[in-house]
């Protein structure tokens, strides 16, 4: 699985790789943190660049990717509502225990805010979406705007039947991939939403290259993870 830290599209393998790629979006459509109240960063109590993106769930709780916490101090974090017009300490926080570095499976986790907010949320999906479903990606360009990426969602037993750059032991039971509509889109930063149907179905994890020109990016299932979810933002 070296291939997949020198390859993947997430901003953590910075730190252990040279043949890596930007973390910002491109290729993108402009788009509002209107339209997507959900939406949270997760970066510096410095106010350091955003190193995640994020979701939130209710007024207090936001999810987001296992490695957000793991590879990262995490008690320098803090959270960015509004795009970034606020930023909220965390109370309390964990990662999935079964999260693997190596296989990136079970990559989610789950922040609780140190203040409600009312930005908005998004409920978590209960059921994988049906092959070929329409999607948003939603993250930050270049210039710290904010992009929206179509993308059509791929199962984790397709995606790993060799019709991509993937073998069925790398796309996991707890993963879903999504291709891009436009092919030249291209990267996203860990944790950054994926939604259908206005249900967050997916949180960008990782992806050999790009995730562009017919090759998909790999999301974290949220349907697959939804039990832990519920069960760790009650206890936090």
């Amino acid at each position: 699985m070296a291939q997949l830290f020198a390859c993947t599209i997430l901003l953590v393998i910075l730190a252990y790789s040279s043949n890596t790629f930007a973390s910002n979006i491109e290729g993108g459509v402009p788009t509002t943190i209107q339209a997507h109240p959900y939406l949270v960063s997760i970066q510096g109590k410095d106010g350091s660049p955003i190193i995640c993106g994020g979701a939130l769930i209710n007024e207090n709780t936001v999810v987001t990717a296992a490695q957000c916490l793991a590879f990262y101090d995490a008690s320098q974090l803090a959270v960015g509502v509004n795009n970034g017009e606020k930023i909220v300490e965390i109370a309390a926080k964990s990662f999935n225990p079964r999260f693997d570095f190596v296989t990136m499976e079970n990559d989610v986790a789950v922040l609780k805010l140190a203040e409600s907010v009312e930005s908005g949320s998004i409920e978590l999906a209960s059921e994988l979406p049906a092959n070929g479903a329409k999607g948003v990606v939603t993250g930050w360009a270049a210039n710290n705007s904010l992009v929206d990426v179509a993308v059509r969602t791929i199962d984790a037993e397709e995606c790993g039947s060799g019709d991509y750059k993937y073998s069925e032991d790398e796309v996991l039971n707890t993963m879903l991939c999504g291709i891009a509509s436009n092919l030249q889109a291209c990267n996203g930063q860990a944790g950054d939403p994926l939604v259908v149907d206005n249900q967050l179905v997916g949180l960008v994890s990782w992806g050999y290259g790009c995730g562009n020109k017919g090759n998909p990016a790999v999301f974290t299932d949220i349907a697959a993870e939804r039990s832990w979810i519920i069960e760790t933002a009650n206890k936090l």
